[in-house]
């Protein structure tokens, strides 16, 4: 996986931002976090959250994953999916029937699948742009089972996934930072940004 190429240029690169990096999940953890979803995280989740605890940082936004996201540790994507959760429920249907009643035929639907009106209890972010626009792993079945989604804070999930997996997005996010895409790192201070 190229988390780990992510995590050496971190170390050689942002010393503040490998200072703020959090300890890793254990295996319990990760354990108790599919008891608590209610569904398996992907082979590829669990391996980089056995490397990765987020970022304790909170002043700072590092988009490791250009151009703008910022990866969360494992007790921040579950903080984040139920506030998400909470914080949209209620507002596109006229009742909790209704609403109940859209999120089972939305949960039966492939993982990938837009859907606009609510936060999926199978949707868990994995990363945030520090304004309401959210990545997440996608954990309903089907063969993009795992698949890397974008959440808009005006429009929902409207649009197919980004990348097909977490490991995929690492790929794209370490050929940036060595200079392979058309990305490229600005440092200012002690952080950075794309251009």
């Amino acid at each position: 996986m190229s988390w780990t190429d992510i995590e050496g240029w971190v170390g050689e690169n942002a010393p503040v931002l490998h200072a703020a990096l959090l300890p890793p999940s254990s295996a319990v953890d990760l354990t108790d976090a599919e008891e608590s979803i209610g569904y398996a995280l992907p082979a590829d989740v669990c391996a980089w959250w056995r490397r990765f605890g987020g970022i304790g940082e909170t002043y700072t936004h590092w988009p490791l994953i250009p151009t703008m996201w910022q990866p969360h540790g494992l007790t921040t994507a579950l903080r984040l999916r139920t506030l998400m959760s909470e914080a949209i429920s209620g507002i596109a249907f006229t009742t909790l029937g209704e609403e109940k009643d859209y999120e089972a035929v939305a949960l039966r639907e492939p993982a990938g699948t837009p859907c606009v009106d609510i936060w999926l209890p199978a949707w868990l972010p994995v990363a945030a742009d520090g304004s309401g626009w959210e990545l997440f792993v996608d954990l309903r079945g089907g063969p993009r089972h795992g698949c890397v989604m974008e959440w808009d804070k005006y429009s929902g999930a409207d649009s197919e996934p980004l990348w097909p997996s977490v490991s995929a997005m690492f790929d794209d996010a370490s050929r940036s930072l060595r200079g392979e895409t058309g990305h490229r790192v600005v440092f200012e201070r002690n952080d950075f940004y794309w251009a």
